[in-house]
Protein backbone atom coordinates (compact mmCIF):
# COMPACT_ATOMS: atom_id res chain seq x y z
CA UNK A 1 0.00 0.00 0.00
CA UNK A 2 1.27 3.44 -0.93
CA UNK A 3 0.58 6.19 1.61
CA UNK A 4 0.67 9.76 0.29
CA UNK A 5 2.07 12.47 2.55
CA UNK A 6 -0.76 14.27 4.35
CA UNK A 7 0.31 17.67 2.99
CA UNK A 8 0.09 16.36 -0.56
CA UNK A 9 -3.38 14.94 0.03
CA UNK A 10 -4.60 18.22 1.53
CA UNK A 11 -3.07 20.20 -1.31
CA UNK A 12 -4.72 17.99 -3.91
CA UNK A 13 -8.07 18.19 -2.09
CA UNK A 14 -7.86 21.95 -1.82
CA UNK A 15 -6.98 22.21 -5.49
CA UNK A 16 -10.05 20.22 -6.47
CA UNK A 17 -12.27 22.24 -4.12
CA UNK A 18 -10.80 25.47 -5.43
CA UNK A 19 -11.49 24.41 -9.00
CA UNK A 20 -15.10 23.57 -8.11
CA UNK A 21 -15.60 26.90 -6.35
CA UNK A 22 -14.09 28.81 -9.25
CA UNK A 23 -16.27 26.93 -11.71
CA UNK A 24 -19.45 27.60 -9.72
CA UNK A 25 -18.55 31.28 -9.37
CA UNK A 26 -18.00 31.89 -13.09
CA UNK A 27 -20.76 33.46 -15.21
CA UNK A 28 -23.02 30.87 -16.83
CA UNK A 29 -24.10 31.43 -20.44
CA UNK A 30 -27.82 30.83 -20.94
CA UNK A 31 -28.45 31.88 -24.55
CA UNK A 32 -27.00 33.84 -27.46
CA UNK A 33 -29.41 36.61 -28.43
CA UNK A 34 -30.18 38.34 -31.73
CA UNK A 35 -30.85 41.80 -30.33
CA UNK A 36 -30.72 44.01 -27.25
CA UNK A 37 -33.40 43.15 -24.69
CA UNK A 38 -34.32 43.30 -21.02
CA UNK A 39 -34.72 40.25 -18.74
CA UNK A 40 -36.92 39.67 -15.69
CA UNK A 41 -37.11 36.76 -13.25
CA UNK A 42 -39.19 35.34 -10.41
CA UNK A 43 -39.79 31.94 -8.82
CA UNK A 44 -37.38 29.97 -10.99
CA UNK A 45 -38.69 31.60 -14.18
CA UNK A 46 -36.77 34.04 -16.40
CA UNK A 47 -38.40 35.85 -19.30
CA UNK A 48 -37.07 38.04 -22.10
CA UNK A 49 -37.69 38.95 -25.74
CA UNK A 50 -35.55 37.81 -28.68
CA UNK A 51 -35.45 38.54 -32.39
CA UNK A 52 -36.03 35.81 -34.96
CA UNK A 53 -34.01 36.70 -38.10
CA UNK A 54 -35.98 34.20 -40.18
CA UNK A 55 -39.41 35.66 -39.36
CA UNK A 56 -38.02 39.15 -38.81
CA UNK A 57 -40.02 39.48 -35.61
CA UNK A 58 -39.54 39.60 -31.85
CA UNK A 59 -41.09 36.98 -29.58
CA UNK A 60 -41.31 36.23 -25.85
CA UNK A 61 -38.91 33.60 -24.48
CA UNK A 62 -39.32 31.78 -21.14
CA UNK A 63 -36.74 29.78 -19.18
CA UNK A 64 -38.26 27.49 -16.55
CA UNK A 65 -36.61 24.60 -14.72
CA UNK A 66 -33.61 25.06 -17.03
CA UNK A 67 -35.72 24.61 -20.18
CA UNK A 68 -36.15 27.40 -22.76
CA UNK A 69 -39.44 27.72 -24.65
CA UNK A 70 -41.33 30.19 -26.81
CA UNK A 71 -44.95 30.54 -25.62
CA UNK A 72 -47.70 31.22 -28.19
CA UNK A 73 -47.69 35.00 -27.72
CA UNK A 74 -48.09 37.36 -30.67
CA UNK A 75 -44.80 38.51 -32.19
CA UNK A 76 -43.90 42.17 -32.68
CA UNK A 77 -41.75 44.43 -34.83
CA UNK A 78 -39.72 45.54 -31.78
CA UNK A 79 -38.64 43.96 -28.50
CA UNK A 80 -41.64 42.95 -26.39
CA UNK A 81 -41.71 44.39 -22.88
CA UNK A 82 -42.48 41.51 -20.50
CA UNK A 83 -42.33 40.87 -16.76
CA UNK A 84 -42.82 37.80 -14.58
CA UNK A 85 -44.03 37.84 -10.99
CA UNK A 86 -46.35 36.02 -8.59
CA UNK A 87 -50.01 35.97 -9.54
CA UNK A 88 -52.93 35.94 -7.10
CA UNK A 89 -52.17 32.31 -6.16
CA UNK A 90 -48.42 32.92 -5.83
CA UNK A 91 -47.49 31.00 -9.00
CA UNK A 92 -45.46 32.88 -11.64
CA UNK A 93 -47.44 34.66 -14.34
CA UNK A 94 -46.51 37.03 -17.17
CA UNK A 95 -47.43 40.64 -17.84
CA UNK A 96 -46.48 41.92 -21.28
CA UNK A 97 -47.31 44.67 -23.74
CA UNK A 98 -49.24 43.50 -26.79
CA UNK A 99 -49.57 45.91 -29.70
CA UNK A 100 -51.75 43.78 -31.99
CA UNK A 101 -54.62 46.28 -31.68
CA UNK A 102 -53.19 49.28 -29.90
CA UNK A 103 -50.64 48.70 -27.15
CA UNK A 104 -52.05 47.39 -23.87
CA UNK A 105 -51.01 45.13 -20.98
CA UNK A 106 -51.85 41.42 -21.20
CA UNK A 107 -51.55 38.97 -18.31
CA UNK A 108 -51.10 35.23 -19.01
CA UNK A 109 -49.63 32.03 -17.68
CA UNK A 110 -45.89 31.52 -18.23
CA UNK A 111 -46.83 29.17 -21.06
CA UNK A 112 -48.94 31.90 -22.68
CA UNK A 113 -52.20 30.32 -21.55
CA UNK A 114 -55.37 32.22 -20.56
CA UNK A 115 -54.30 35.66 -21.85
CA UNK A 116 -56.28 38.49 -20.29
CA UNK A 117 -56.10 42.12 -21.40
CA UNK A 118 -55.98 44.58 -18.50
CA UNK A 119 -58.81 47.08 -19.10
CA UNK A 120 -57.75 50.72 -19.20
CA UNK A 121 -54.10 49.95 -20.05
CA UNK A 122 -54.11 51.45 -23.54
CA UNK A 123 -50.82 53.04 -24.59
CA UNK A 124 -48.91 51.09 -21.93
CA UNK A 125 -45.19 50.43 -21.64
CA UNK A 126 -42.89 48.93 -18.97
CA UNK A 127 -45.42 46.54 -17.37
CA UNK A 128 -44.76 44.93 -13.98
CA UNK A 129 -46.85 42.48 -11.95
CA UNK A 130 -47.06 41.31 -8.34
CA UNK A 131 -49.96 39.45 -6.75
CA UNK A 132 -53.26 40.91 -7.85
CA UNK A 133 -51.78 44.17 -9.13
CA UNK A 134 -50.20 45.28 -12.38
CA UNK A 135 -48.50 48.63 -13.04
CA UNK A 136 -47.37 50.30 -16.25
CA UNK A 137 -46.24 53.60 -17.74
CA UNK A 138 -48.83 55.62 -19.63
CA UNK A 139 -47.49 58.04 -22.26
CA UNK A 140 -43.91 58.53 -21.08
CA UNK A 141 -44.08 59.78 -17.49
CA UNK A 142 -47.40 58.78 -15.89
CA UNK A 143 -47.41 55.63 -13.75
CA UNK A 144 -50.68 53.68 -13.54
CA UNK A 145 -51.63 50.73 -11.32
CA UNK A 146 -54.74 48.56 -11.15
CA UNK A 147 -56.05 45.13 -10.28
CA UNK A 148 -55.66 42.52 -12.99
CA UNK A 149 -59.27 43.04 -14.01
CA UNK A 150 -58.73 46.80 -14.39
CA UNK A 151 -60.52 47.78 -11.18
CA UNK A 152 -59.08 50.19 -8.60
CA UNK A 153 -57.09 51.91 -11.35
CA UNK A 154 -55.25 55.05 -10.24
CA UNK A 155 -52.22 57.20 -10.95
CA UNK A 156 -49.04 57.01 -8.84
CA UNK A 157 -46.58 59.91 -8.46
CA UNK A 158 -43.92 58.66 -10.95
CA UNK A 159 -41.52 61.44 -11.98
CA UNK A 160 -41.35 64.26 -9.40
CA UNK A 161 -43.62 67.14 -10.38
CA UNK A 162 -41.28 69.71 -8.85
CA UNK A 163 -37.51 69.81 -8.24
CA UNK A 164 -35.39 72.42 -6.50
CA UNK A 165 -31.86 73.09 -7.72
CA UNK A 166 -29.22 75.81 -8.03
CA UNK A 167 -29.12 77.40 -11.47
CA UNK A 168 -25.32 77.22 -11.66
CA UNK A 169 -22.24 76.12 -9.71
CA UNK A 170 -21.66 79.66 -8.44
CA UNK A 171 -21.88 79.99 -4.67
CA UNK A 172 -24.25 82.93 -5.21
CA UNK A 173 -26.60 81.05 -7.52
CA UNK A 174 -30.26 81.27 -6.47
CA UNK A 175 -32.29 78.21 -5.55
CA UNK A 176 -34.85 77.49 -8.27
CA UNK A 177 -37.90 75.25 -7.83
CA UNK A 178 -39.68 74.23 -11.04
CA UNK A 179 -41.22 71.34 -12.93
CA UNK A 180 -38.60 69.08 -14.59
CA UNK A 181 -38.42 69.18 -18.40
CA UNK A 182 -38.84 66.14 -20.67
CA UNK A 183 -39.74 63.75 -17.82
CA UNK A 184 -39.71 60.04 -18.57
CA UNK A 185 -40.13 56.81 -16.59
CA UNK A 186 -37.66 54.26 -17.95
CA UNK A 187 -38.49 51.16 -15.85
CA UNK A 188 -40.80 49.83 -13.14
CA UNK A 189 -40.68 46.88 -10.72
CA UNK A 190 -43.35 45.86 -8.21
CA UNK A 191 -42.61 44.01 -4.97
CA UNK A 192 -45.44 43.39 -2.54
CA UNK A 193 -46.70 46.84 -1.56
CA UNK A 194 -43.76 48.75 -3.08
CA UNK A 195 -43.03 50.06 -6.57
CA UNK A 196 -39.49 50.92 -7.68
CA UNK A 197 -38.91 53.12 -10.73
CA UNK A 198 -36.14 54.71 -12.75
CA UNK A 199 -36.85 58.18 -14.13
CA UNK A 200 -35.02 60.80 -16.19
CA UNK A 201 -35.61 64.52 -16.67
CA UNK A 202 -33.80 67.75 -17.47
CA UNK A 203 -33.04 70.63 -15.11
CA UNK A 204 -31.58 73.97 -16.18
CA UNK A 205 -28.77 73.62 -13.64
CA UNK A 206 -25.84 73.73 -16.11
CA UNK A 207 -24.58 70.44 -14.65
CA UNK A 208 -23.93 67.30 -16.66
CA UNK A 209 -25.21 66.60 -20.16
CA UNK A 210 -27.65 69.51 -20.70
CA UNK A 211 -28.79 69.09 -17.11
CA UNK A 212 -30.06 65.51 -17.50
CA UNK A 213 -30.76 63.73 -14.22
CA UNK A 214 -31.70 60.08 -13.67
CA UNK A 215 -33.01 58.68 -10.41
CA UNK A 216 -34.05 55.48 -8.67
CA UNK A 217 -37.16 55.96 -6.49
CA UNK A 218 -39.56 53.82 -4.48
CA UNK A 219 -43.14 54.48 -3.45
CA UNK A 220 -46.02 52.61 -1.82
CA UNK A 221 -48.63 51.25 -4.21
CA UNK A 222 -51.29 52.86 -2.01
CA UNK A 223 -49.74 56.31 -2.56
CA UNK A 224 -47.89 58.67 -0.25
CA UNK A 225 -44.42 60.21 -0.38
CA UNK A 226 -41.66 58.74 -2.53
CA UNK A 227 -38.20 57.78 -1.35
CA UNK A 228 -35.20 58.91 -3.42
CA UNK A 229 -32.81 55.94 -3.48
CA UNK A 230 -30.17 57.01 -6.02
CA UNK A 231 -29.39 59.95 -8.29
CA UNK A 232 -27.05 60.61 -11.19
CA UNK A 233 -26.32 63.93 -12.85
CA UNK A 234 -25.44 62.66 -16.32
CA UNK A 235 -22.00 63.99 -17.29
CA UNK A 236 -19.50 63.12 -19.99
CA UNK A 237 -19.48 59.48 -18.88
CA UNK A 238 -23.15 59.27 -19.94
CA UNK A 239 -24.05 57.33 -16.78
CA UNK A 240 -27.37 55.56 -16.38
CA UNK A 241 -29.23 53.14 -14.10
CA UNK A 242 -30.44 49.72 -15.19
CA UNK A 243 -33.01 47.63 -13.38
CA UNK A 244 -34.58 48.09 -10.88
CA UNK A 245 -34.77 44.56 -9.46
CA UNK A 246 -36.18 43.32 -6.15
CA UNK A 247 -34.86 40.17 -4.46
CA UNK A 248 -35.67 39.04 -0.91
CA UNK A 249 -36.91 42.48 0.08
CA UNK A 250 -33.84 44.35 -1.16
CA UNK A 251 -33.64 46.61 -4.20
CA UNK A 252 -30.85 46.22 -6.76
CA UNK A 253 -29.84 48.46 -9.63
CA UNK A 254 -26.89 48.63 -12.04
CA UNK A 255 -24.82 51.70 -12.87
CA UNK A 256 -23.05 51.82 -16.19
CA UNK A 257 -20.74 54.61 -17.16
CA UNK A 258 -18.42 55.04 -20.11
CA UNK A 259 -15.97 56.85 -17.85
CA UNK A 260 -16.57 55.68 -14.27
CA UNK A 261 -17.00 51.94 -14.76
CA UNK A 262 -19.78 49.57 -13.74
CA UNK A 263 -21.27 49.01 -10.29
CA UNK A 264 -24.10 46.93 -8.79
CA UNK A 265 -25.91 48.58 -5.88
CA UNK A 266 -28.08 46.96 -3.20
CA UNK A 267 -30.46 49.02 -1.08
CA UNK A 268 -32.08 47.62 2.06
CA UNK A 269 -35.21 49.71 2.73
CA UNK A 270 -35.79 48.08 6.11
CA UNK A 271 -32.50 49.43 7.47
CA UNK A 272 -31.84 52.31 5.03
CA UNK A 273 -28.41 50.87 4.14
CA UNK A 274 -26.48 50.44 0.90
CA UNK A 275 -23.89 48.01 -0.43
CA UNK A 276 -22.08 47.91 -3.77
CA UNK A 277 -20.15 45.39 -5.84
CA UNK A 278 -17.90 45.85 -8.89
CA UNK A 279 -19.17 44.85 -12.33
CA UNK A 280 -17.43 44.82 -15.69
CA UNK A 281 -19.57 45.27 -18.78
CA UNK A 282 -22.38 47.08 -20.53
CA UNK A 283 -25.79 45.48 -20.04
CA UNK A 284 -29.24 45.85 -21.56
CA UNK A 285 -30.95 43.59 -19.00
CA UNK A 286 -30.45 42.99 -15.26
CA UNK A 287 -32.57 40.91 -12.85
CA UNK A 288 -31.26 39.66 -9.49
CA UNK A 289 -31.93 36.18 -8.09
CA UNK A 290 -30.28 35.67 -4.71
CA UNK A 291 -26.52 36.25 -4.89
CA UNK A 292 -26.44 36.36 -8.72
CA UNK A 293 -28.32 38.05 -11.54
CA UNK A 294 -29.59 37.34 -15.00
CA UNK A 295 -27.69 39.74 -17.25
CA UNK A 296 -27.93 40.58 -20.94
CA UNK A 297 -24.40 41.60 -21.92
CA UNK A 298 -23.73 44.11 -24.69
CA UNK A 299 -20.65 44.56 -26.84
CA UNK A 300 -20.91 48.35 -26.67
CA UNK A 301 -22.85 51.20 -25.11
CA UNK A 302 -26.58 50.50 -25.74
CA UNK A 303 -27.30 54.24 -25.92
CA UNK A 304 -25.08 54.53 -29.01
CA UNK A 305 -27.34 52.24 -31.08
CA UNK A 306 -27.68 48.48 -31.51
CA UNK A 307 -25.01 46.98 -29.17
CA UNK A 308 -25.30 43.45 -30.57
CA UNK A 309 -23.01 42.46 -33.43
CA UNK A 310 -22.77 39.36 -35.59
CA UNK A 311 -19.23 38.63 -34.41
CA UNK A 312 -19.94 39.76 -30.83
CA UNK A 313 -23.62 39.10 -30.05
CA UNK A 314 -25.53 40.00 -26.93
CA UNK A 315 -25.62 37.10 -24.45
CA UNK A 316 -28.01 36.18 -21.68
CA UNK A 317 -26.06 34.81 -18.70
CA UNK A 318 -26.14 34.23 -14.97
CA UNK A 319 -23.54 36.46 -13.35
CA UNK A 320 -20.90 35.36 -10.93
CA UNK A 321 -21.92 35.89 -7.25
CA UNK A 322 -21.64 39.54 -6.27
CA UNK A 323 -19.02 40.59 -3.71
CA UNK A 324 -20.93 43.30 -1.87
CA UNK A 325 -19.37 45.74 0.57
CA UNK A 326 -21.08 48.51 2.56
CA UNK A 327 -21.22 51.77 0.63
CA UNK A 328 -22.64 55.26 0.70
CA UNK A 329 -25.86 56.25 -0.99
CA UNK A 330 -25.15 56.60 -4.73
CA UNK A 331 -25.94 60.24 -5.27
CA UNK A 332 -23.55 61.43 -7.99
CA UNK A 333 -23.45 64.88 -9.52
CA UNK A 334 -20.35 65.50 -11.71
Amino acid sequence: MVVKPLIGVLAASFGLAGTAIAASAAPTKIAVLHGATAVESYGGVAVWSDYDPTNRAWHVVVRRHGQISTPPISTAAKAIEVDVGPGPTGSPILAYVSCTAGCHVVVSGVDGSAPQTVPGSGGASHPTIWGGRVAWVSSTAKVMISRLNGSDRRTLPGVPHRKCYYSSLSEHAPLVCAAPQDPSVEALQLYRGQLALIDTFILNDNIGAVGTTTEVRTEAVTGGPQRLVALLGVGEGDESWLGPSWSNGKLYFYEDSMGAGFVVYRFDPAHDTYASAPANTYLTGFSVIGARAYEVTAAGDPRAGNPCFEDEPCVLRLSEPFAFKPSRAPVHVP
